[in-house]
């Protein structure tokens, strides 16, 4: 039989694993190229699976998001088809973008006319990126002045996407060289 042993998993105790985002940053996939004699936009460490490059246009970086504290959320749904093999991950990014103005409309606009690579800070520390493939979009928003003066004023975005198998890490140190702020 030529499939692989499984692998040992120690569970992870302590500090680093609490749920939730950080930051965020957005580029436009037109913003992205191929690396040099790949098909692809990223590559990992040889024989490893963190994403330690992307190759971002000259001149162009991820740009921050400025996110209300618990208001965006990441989740991927990975489906492995058993008859052919292939594995599937449905991303999707929600994001609250405080207050209706000109300049958050200008913003959703932009993003909403092409698809994106979204790379995520999470709190624990680590780094996740979805849609280097070209297949992130943002497909949703709501927009909500609430009632009271307590209520969210602004719009609810979501970007969907599907990637292949399991979510991309990327390297920590990596990240500054390719973000407009950390």
């Amino acid at each position: 039989m030529s499939c692989t042993s499984a692998i040992a998993y120690t569970k992870q105790c302590g500090k680093g694993i609490s749920g939730g985002v950080a930051k965020l940053w957005v580029i436009g996939y037109g913003d992205l190229s191929y690396i040099s004699g790949t098909t692809e936009t990223y590559a990992v460490a040889s024989g490893g699976t963190m994403v330690n490059q992307i190759n971002v246009a000259s001149g162009k970086t991820f740009v921050s998001v400025g996110l209300l504290k618990e208001s965006v959320s990441f989740k991927g749904t990975v489906k492995r088809d058993s008859s052919t093999g292939a594995v599937s991950n449905s991303t999707e990014v929600d994001v609250v973008i405080s207050s209706i103005t000109d300049v958050a409309k200008q913003f959703i606009d932009n993003l909403m006319s092409q698809p994106v690579a979204i790379l995520i800070k999470l709190r624990s520390g680590n780094y996740i990126v979805t849609g280097l493939n070209g297949f992130m979009e943002l497909t949703d928003v709501g927009e909500s002045t609430g009632t009271k003066n307590s209520d969210m004023n602004g719009y609810q975005i979501k970007f969907t996407g599907v990637d292949e198998g399991l979510t991309k890490t990327i390297d920590p140190t990596y990240v500054r060289s390719i973000v407009d702020a950390i």
